[in-house]
């Protein structure tokens, strides 16, 4: 697991969740069983990646920012540009989700009632998309910036092991890029 230096702020945001016995790395070196890759200068994306990590039912989530290096491999890899920052992925069993379908099927991993989001696949998906993209328009207007904290920190990769790569369904040429 990669993970950036913290801030001192970060730092305090990172006791406070571990004293609360939320938000740690997981201790299983295959983690993580998902990917959510995401704009990492986005404040309502930084807020839904503490709010996915606050509330998923097991650590499983690891983070990717879509700006870093890994980011754009994964996008290549999956014939998406990562410098089109309009939307969340998500990536599971060696595919990529994105939009509202990446919504919802994050939601699935999280703890009651936070996985009732996952119920928005029985909406239209044109519905569902549309209404992502309007919010995605205004993302940036949307959400006071949490920062990137130590939750996030700690859950932040910059290259994957070819364990981690075969967790995720991922070929192992992603492995260490």
């Amino acid at each position: 697991m990669n993970s950036a230096p913290s801030t001192t702020a970060d730092s305090t945001i990172a006791d406070s969740a571990t004293a609360k016995g939320r938000n740690t790395p997981p201790a299983d070196p295959d983690w993580p069983g998902q990917l959510v890759v995401f704009d990492g200068e986005c404040p309502l994306c930084r807020r839904a990646v503490h709010a996915i990590l606050a509330h998923e039912a097991q650590p499983i989530t690891g983070l990717v920012a879509l700006q870093s290096r890994l980011g754009h491999h994964l996008g290549a890899h999956f014939g998406e540009d990562a410098d089109d920052l309009d939307s969340m992925w998500l990536i599971r069993d060696g595919a990529l989700y994105r939009d509202s379908d990446g919504l919802w099927r994050t939601a699935q991993s999280l703890k009651a009632p936070w996985s009732a989001a996952a119920g928005l696949r029985w909406l239209p998906t044109p519905l569902r998309d549309g209404v992502y993209r309007v919010v995605g328009r205004y993302r940036k207007k949307l959400a006071t910036d949490p920062g990137m904290g130590g939750a996030v920190q700690a859950r932040l990769l910059t290259t994957l092991t070819h364990a981690q790569c075969e967790r995720l369904s991922l070929p192992a040429t992603l492995a260490d890029t």
